[in-house]
């Protein structure tokens, strides 16, 4: 483990602890709120009968069942959200699609009851809801004019879960960009690509794009021989071993294939060689049958030509 790996599990370990703490915290408060709800929140309860001969005392206590009640709400907030996306987990689990409609279901799901959770404990604080509520649906028509972009990309996001035409774990091709599909959110989709970079698509913007996991991949590859060499021989060698090659070739479904003559370069004919298997193992194919391809014609004699230059002199 490297030192940035080490740093990383350092702080994962701290953002763990601290969570932790703030777990049995927020359990202990629920528990008390609930094992003496009367005594808190009772207009004649402990709390509001001003307890003691200390008037600042009993200023804070009156706060007591705003914060408890504050505590409360997201104490169980907090534990549907996580019960919920536990079974959302199950429910939605196996295919690609299952699990993209899951996390899209779980992301809307997250929304709605943050939203509630805020609104209870505005409650809870003594502001009024319904007036608040009301006021909400004016500022939500005139945000909603100015929010356009955002509506379509939660539009689009659902369509794109619907349709089926994309999933997580499906290996995709957007603008040029080529990555796995890692999450399909409300508003965005992410994407990683082999070297681990991300990149973050408005879904409105994913209009046009290739899906490279749907059906299998037929990686190709070219491999030179000289020009001495006799191609149908070549073919005929390549028939006769394929079954041994292809022992070579684990990731490959079927195949692989001699495809012919594709180029015909300055100091070698370029012949091409291809396979099916699938898009996670297509760069890997492409290695492993150079590899295999580069030992076979070894063993056969076959010449892999390199650039030379040929120079005709005058007696």
């Amino acid at each position: 483990m490297d030192q940035a790996e080490k740093q990383k599990a350092k702080k994962n370990s701290k953002r763990t602890l601290i969570g932790v703490i703030f777990l049995i915290l927020f359990a202990g408060i629920t528990a008390i709120g609930f094992l003496y709800y009367d005594q808190i929140f009772s207009e004649t309860g402990w709390c509001q009968s001003n307890p003691t001969s200390i008037g600042f005392l009993n200023q804070i206590l009156a706060f007591a069942p705003k914060l408890v009640g504050t505590v409360l709400t997201l104490f169980i907030t907090l534990l549907v959200l996580y019960v919920v996306g536990l079974i959302f987990k199950r429910i939605f689990r196996g295919t690609p699609r299952r699990k993209t409609v899951g996390r899209l279901v779980n992301s809307i799901f997250r929304v709605v009851v943050w939203v509630i959770a805020v609104i209870a404990i505005l409650a809870v604080w003594g502001l009024n809801v319904g007036a608040l509520i009301a006021g909400a649906g004016v500022l939500t028509l005139v945000v909603g004019l100015g929010m356009q972009n955002l509506i379509a990309d939660v539009v689009a996001g659902i369509f794109l879960v619907c349709d089926g035409t994309l999933a997580v774990g499906d290996i995709v091709t957007i603008d040029g960009w080529r990555g796995t599909v890692e999450e399909i959110g409300i508003r965005t989709t992410k994407l990683v690509n082999y070297s681990g970079d991300i990149r973050v698509c408005t879904n409105s913007t994913v209009t046009t794009f290739i899906n490279q996991s749907r059906r299998k991949s037929y990686p190709t590859v070219e491999v030179s021989i000289a020009y001495k060499e006799d191609v149908e021989k070549v073919k005929k060698l390549f028939e006769e071993n394929k079954e041994a090659l292809k022992a070579k070739l684990p990731l490959v479904q079927e195949g692989p294939d001699f495809m012919g003559v594709s180029n015909l370069g300055d100091s070698g004919v370029a012949l091409s060689f291809g396979a099916y298997c699938k898009e996670d193992d297509f760069f890997q194919v492409q290695r492993d049958m150079r590899g295999v391809l580069k030992e076979f014609f070894d063993e056969n004699g076959i010449e892999i030509p390199f650039p030379q230059v040929v120079v005709h002199s005058e007696k």
